[in-house]
């Protein structure tokens, strides 16, 4: 008892002569209060947060379909612009204030977006496939409408475009990583300084195209028509490029370090200057060689139309 009562004793003078909290977080029983005030604090902070969780997350859901559902019927709309679902984003995860509005994951099959403007928009994700539908057995398939439209700086890693029109469409300076444009029309489109690495274009139509100074790198573009496009100074290392039809098309400077041009048609194309070139299994006729020489100089031709009627030579 006489232990028990000096220790108290000790202890509370210890408290009353030295009141530092350093000597107070020491004690066993002062670290279990602190321990078991804090748990119940944080419930109850926690418990009173959840409503306010609830709600915020249901606004995000609310404005995310909203946007999402502006962007399905917006032909010569303005969707470069930042809304409320932009900066509810960029609060939710403490982003950097940015000018890049987001349609990240949105599903936006069979949208008509012809002449839209979507520069800078990050579209990452997004479905732009064919929307199916089935009516008395009857099946068919409408495609996203991209006519015209200002994909300029977009982001569009990831993105479903398969078979979409996009028929003069701007992708200057977009993002087009691993980006599903398999039986695309691309026709007259300028994809200009584009990244494009690991891009499908499967079966795709990009005749008459610009993609000077773009990224397709590792692209797989097999059986896609490349016919009179400007491919000048052109990044596609590694690219599948088999059965492409690069009839007229200029591909000088390009590079073509480990490119597969198996099947594919060179008539009238330009390679001057291009490195990595390897013709085997190659279609040429009248092609002009990386050193500026003609290959294929007299290849039989009918109706005067190279790039339909010729018989070229296999290299």
């Amino acid at each position: 008892m006489q232990r028990f009562y000096n220790s108290e004793l000790s202890f509370k003078l210890e408290l009353n002569v030295n009141s530092d909290s350093r000597v107070v977080n020491k004690h066993p029983l002062f670290r279990s209060i602190i321990k078991l005030l804090g748990f119940y604090l944080v419930l109850g902070l926690g418990g009173a947060a959840l409503p306010a969780n609830a709600q915020f997350r249901e606004n995000f859901k609310r404005d995310f379909q909203q946007q999402c559902q502006r962007a399905r019927q917006a032909p010569g709309a303005n969707l470069s612009e930042i809304t409320e679902y932009d900066r509810r984003l960029e609060r939710a995860y403490v982003l950097p204030r940015q000018n890049r509005p987001s349609l990240v994951g949105c599903d936006l099959r069979s949208a008509d977006l012809r002449g839209a403007n979507l520069g800078g928009v990050d579209l990452s994700a997004a479905n732009l496939s064919p929307r199916t539908s089935v009516s008395r057995a009857i099946v068919t398939e409408v495609p996203a409408n991209l006519t015209g439209a200002n994909l300029s700086d977009a982001k569009l890693d990831y993105t479903n475009l398969t078979r979409a029109i996009l028929v003069n469409a701007n992708f200057r300076g977009a993002r087009l990583y691993d980006t599903n444009l398999s039986g695309a029309q691309i026709v007259d489109a300028s994809l200009e300084g584009a990244f494009a690495s690991y891009v499908i274009l499967y079966g795709a139509n990009l005749s008459g195209s610009t993609l000077s100074l773009g990224n397709f790198s590792s692209a797989r573009m097999t059986n896609a028509d490349l016919s009179n496009t400007n491919l000048v100074r052109a990044n596609l290392t590694l690219a599948d490029l088999t059965n492409v039809n690069f009839n007229g098309a200029n591909l000088s400077e390009a590079n073509l370090s480990g490119a597969n041009l198996t099947g594919a048609k060179l008539i009238e194309t330009d390679l001057r200057g291009a490195t990595g070139v390897n013709l085997q299994g190659a279609q040429l006729c009248r092609t002009r060689l990386p050193d500026g020489t003609v290959a294929a100089p007299n290849c039989a031709m009918t109706d005067n139309n190279p790039s339909l009627e010729a018989r070229p030579e296999l290299f």
